[in-house]
């Protein structure tokens, strides 16, 4: 039985694949062609149709209600420029307030001026100054309290007020390390010419027209002329205080004087307040004695006779110590012995308690500074500075 053998794989020649692929493409291309031809047409015909129709007629208003809203735009933030406004505003009302609270231009610094006294009347006073203004329109204020230096003389200080017999004034004066006076200022007291104690002598006894005066009217006419005397007195102290600085009474629960004020402006330069060291006072204030008179005339007057000489020879006396101030002075202090409590100074040396004195006295020493001291017959004493609240008691040598 014969087998049917396979039949040999011969590949086609390069030229023959070509020539196929050639005639297979044609009618391809063709049939492509002419499918893209006719899409073309049927998109002419529909264009045509499109314009021929009508077009539809749209509300403006639909429109517009129909179109969405626009976009909102983002958030600014604040601008460079307005950021920056603020803080020059900023920085200009620091700069007012701090100009207002500031001290003013070269202003010499404010300053209590401590203590004074006048220990022949019993007063003690207190100054506080302070620099008001700038240096070319400023002034020098002031403030001034004075009391009696004890209590035991109050009556007789608020009498002397109350029922001055004349005029009173107390004189205010800065002065220098070296005790020149710089400037100062004459403060008067209220006066009332009433509780003047005018001398008028008693008329004559013969009229102006060379009669005889009864004497009802020799009274008439010794009170005629007190009574022109007073007014004369009262309207020269109103001219005295008129424009002026005048002590105000400061009342006690009893309607008696605790102390008088005042404050004001004390014609000092500038130069002359930053030379300033410290202060002193004068018056014509009625002594002690005399306040002691204002208050009992008739134990004055015996007094006054026991003092008229040989009344009281025989008259043992008295032994009793005074009291109160009687020599006080300045000193500049220039040295301080912490082992002994001495404080030296110029002219003086004063034994202090070297518990409770000792940091005030070595600050003195190492400043130079210039002290103030009060001390009685037993030589204790009170030592004060200038515009220092410090006072140290010491008993001088």
């Amino acid at each position: 039985m014969l087998k049917a053998q396979p039949s040999p794989i011969v590949n086609p020649s390069p030229d023959l694949a070509s020539a196929t692929s050639a005639a297979v493409a044609a009618p391809v291309a063709l049939a492509e062609r002419d499918v893209e031809e006719e899409e073309e047409e049927e998109e002419d015909e529909y264009d045509y149709e499109k314009q021929q129709e009508p077009e539809e007629f749209t509300d403006p208003a639909e429109h517009a209600l129909e179109e969405p809203p626009p976009p909102q735009q983002p958030k600014k933030g604040i601008p460079i420029w307005m950021m920056g406004g603020f803080a020059a505003l900023i920085g200009f009302a620091i700069l007012i307030v701090y100009n207002a609270t500031k001290p003013k231009d070269n202003a010499p610094p404010p300053g209590d001026m401590g203590p004074g006294v006048v220990q022949a009347a019993g007063l003690r006073g207190r100054l506080t100054t302070r620099w008001d203004g700038d240096r070319k329109t400023g002034r020098l204020v002031y403030q001034v309290h004075v009391e009696s230096m004890e209590d035991r003389w109050q009556p007789g200080f608020s009498r002397a007020i109350l029922n001055s017999p004349q005029p009173l004034s107390i004189n205010i004066r800065l002065l220098d390390a070296t005790g020149f006076a710089l400037c100062g200022k004459e403060i008067p007291f209220h006066f009332d010419a009433q509780n003047a104690q005018v001398q008028i002598p008693m008329p004559s006894a013969v009229g102006a027209n060379g009669k005889k005066l009864s004497p009802v009217e020799r009274t008439a006419a010794y009170q005629a002329a007190r009574q022109s005397a007073l007014a004369q007195m009262q309207a020269a102290a109103a001219v005295r205080e008129q424009g002026k600085d005048v002590f105000q009474n400061a009342l006690g629960p009893d309607g008696t004087v605790t102390a008088v004020n005042v404050q004001g402006s004390l014609p000092c330069s500038p130069d002359q307040y930053q030379k300033a060291s410290y202060w002193d006072m004068n018056t014509n204030f009625p002594t002690l004695d005399e306040q002691a008179a204002l208050l009992d005339p008739k134990a004055a007057a015996l007094n006054a006779r026991q003092s008229e000489p040989g009344a009281h020879s025989a008259k043992k006396p008295s032994n009793k110590p005074q009291t109160g101030f009687v020599f006080q002075g300045d000193e500049r202090v220039t040295e301080y012995d912490a082992a002994r409590g001495q404080l030296w100074t110029q002219g003086r040396t004063f034994r202090i308690d070297r518990m409770v004195g000792q940091a005030t006295a070595m600050a003195w020493a190492n400043n130079n500074t210039l002290i103030h001291y009060r001390c009685d017959q037993q030589a204790n004493c009170a030592l004060t500075a200038p515009g220092g609240s410090a006072v140290l008691h010491a008993h001088a040598n």
